[in-house]
């Protein structure tokens, strides 16, 4: 019996979560190129909001977003809590990140990637202020690509991007 309430707890706070996220565009989410686009184009734009919304579309229901390593613990925040706070949805300046090399390893319906990013003051702009590599895990599911994590690191000069990680 308490297999089942606990089957029934799990599949309500689900389908209730799912209801408060907003629904991708088909084409942000029919493939793994569409969805990568879509979650650089959803944290980039000029000064004001970034677009959290479209951003969390991506994301499947409790997706974890903002690894981090603070000491020795690992830290996380569902992509529900983090893409809806002030901090992240105001910037302050023209910030544009964009991919500029990845890797891909798939099995079926999942996927890890590796992208690498630059970030500058406009789209057309190649003189990055800062680069990094974001990994995602990605799963597709209900005829559509999902986004369940995502973590990133800046690159530093004793932490380079790997050549073999960006286009050439």
């Amino acid at each position: 019996m308490k297999k089942i309430a606990l089957l029934i707890y799990f599949l309500s706070a689900t389908f209730a979560s799912a209801q408060d996220r907003p629904e991708a565009k088909p084409e942000d989410v029919a493939t793994i190129d569409g969805l990568i686009k879509a979650y650089y184009e959803g944290v980039s734009g000029p000064p004001g909001k970034r677009d959290g919304e479209r951003i969390l579309s991506l994301f499947i229901p409790g997706g974890k977003i903002k690894i981090n390593v603070d000491g020795d613990e690992p830290t996380h925040q569902l992509a529900e809590e983090y893409l809806r706070t002030d901090s992240f949805l105001t910037i302050s300046t023209d910030f544009y990140e964009r991919e500029i090399g990845r890797q891909t390893q798939r099995f079926g319906y999942m996927v890890n990637i590796l992208s690498a990013y630059g970030i500058s003051d406009a789209w057309e702009n190649e003189d990055y202020t800062a680069r990094g590599v974001t990994a995602f895990e990605l799963v597709y599911a209900n005829d559509r690509w999902w986004i369940l994590s995502t973590m990133w690191q800046r690159e530093a000069p004793d932490l380079p991007i790997p050549q073999e990680l960006l286009y050439r």
